[in-house]
């Protein structure tokens, strides 16, 4: 069957020609059985299992580490030599210099430089070009904006996320005073005590020190039976400092690939927030919300997956065709694609049914990040029509 790849990327990359299977099979590309163990950084991270072990590491993390209301009117912004720093001209509100990261040898890290970017959100200006900028004009920059702000105090009034420390104290974020956010050792807190069934904490990233984004995944204990035993889970992302929204996803787990698909709930996550006005008495009714809409729709999970399975003969399924229209899912980037593509021509002989796609696509899914991973988890779920009314509004 000819593969029209254009249609595929849905963009002008040259790189692919419609001989790109014939390519792959004739370089000898590898690929990712479903046997295979493949390590990913949910993985590699995964040295500890056990939720009050995470509870303990992130509030540890967490420690004299506090939210400081900043009027942006007040301060002096100064770069000298390698430091960038803010002073208020009261003292006697804070007195000590609150230092910007900084990491000569990692200089574009995005921890590092996550706080910068925000500040000039904040301002209004591009941080590609404000990076490139001279300190003299990065001050001069910032003192002309300071002078536009007049009786401004919306615009003014921010949140500096700080850690403190005898030697220095860093600002790890600058966020909007509208929105809050729970602490990540409270949000598992909120977990724990909420769940009333078995479950585990199956992989967590993101559990560093001043990590931008943290996810994790938990598995509930109980096991069905659908091409082999699979379960059910949920995964949360979310972010101190403000550089992801808050989401809870609903997860089906394949236990032989160690792969998984998500559902979606009205084109989204189960739950969603961008924190503004988000407290942990609301987000605790989330869950049991959750694990109550979840037990009502097991049966129709499974009878989807069914239907999607006998809608195609082992003979005649092409997978390849059926990679192409879950690569047109929106939110996949060109990179997502390629690697799928390069996934299923080469292990088109494994491949002979819907749940087999699955299973591979989720085997790509697992070399990117969280947030990336998701979206083509999501698109695998919305391949095997597990797409539902909308979950819980936002809190």
């Amino acid at each position: 069957m000819e593969i029209d790849v254009e249609e595929l990327l849905n963009d002008d990359d040259d790189f692919f020609e419609k001989e790109l299977p014939e390519r792959i099979k004739r370089d000898n590309l590898p690929s990712k059985n479903v046997s295979d163990s493949i390590e990913t950084p949910e993985e590699i991270r995964d040295d500890s299992k056990d939720l009050p072990d995470l509870c303990g590491r992130l509030e540890m993390w967490h420690k004299r580490c506090v939210d400081l209301l900043v009027d942006l009117r007040t301060i002096n912004y100064t770069i000298v030599d390698e430091d960038t720093y803010i002073e208020f001209h009261d003292k006697n509100y804070y007195s000590n210099r609150l230092y910007f990261k900084v990491d000569p040898d990692n200089p574009k890290d995005e921890k590092v430089i996550h706080a910068t970017k925000q500040l000039c959100k904040i301002i209004g200006i591009p941080y590609t070009f404000f990076a490139t900028c001279r300190p003299t004009l990065k001050m001069n920059i910032f003192k002309t904006w300071q002078a536009g702000l007049a009786d401004d105090v919306k615009k003014a009034q921010n949140i500096l996320k700080i850690r403190e420390s005898d030697g220095c104290t860093i600002i790890r974020a600058v966020t909007s005073t509208a929105k809050s956010f729970i602490p990540l050792y409270e949000l598992i807190q909120i977990i724990r005590d909420s769940l009333t069934i078995p479950f585990k904490l199956d992989c967590v990233y993101g559990d560093s020190k001043d990590d931008l984004i943290f996810h994790a995944r938990f598995l509930f204990e109980k096991e069905y039976d659908f091409n082999g035993p699979v379960q059910l889970g949920f995964s949360i992302s979310a972010s101190e400092l403000d550089a992801c929204p808050l989401a809870i996803d609903v997860l089906l787990y394949n236990k032989i690939s160690k792969t998984y698909c998500v559902a979606s709930y009205g084109g989204e996550s189960f739950f969603k927030s961008d924190y503004k006005g988000l407290q942990p008495s609301s987000f605790k009714d989330i869950l049991p919300a959750m694990l109550t809409r979840l037990d009502d729709e097991i049966p129709e999970i499974f009878e989807r997956l069914k239907k999607k399975q006998s809608d195609y003969d082992i003979s005649t399924f092409c997978s390849e065709s059926e990679a192409i229209e879950i690569c047109k899912t929106k939110g996949l980037t060109s990179k997502m694609k390629k690697a799928i593509y390069y996934q299923i021509a080469e292990c088109e002989d494994e491949i002979n049914s819907p749940w087999d796609l699955a299973k591979h696509i989720g085997l790509v899914a697992k070399d990117f990040e969280s947030l990336k991973r998701l979206k083509i988890e999501k698109a695998i779920g919305i391949y095997l029509n597990l797409f539902f009314s909308e979950g819980v509004e936002e809190c």
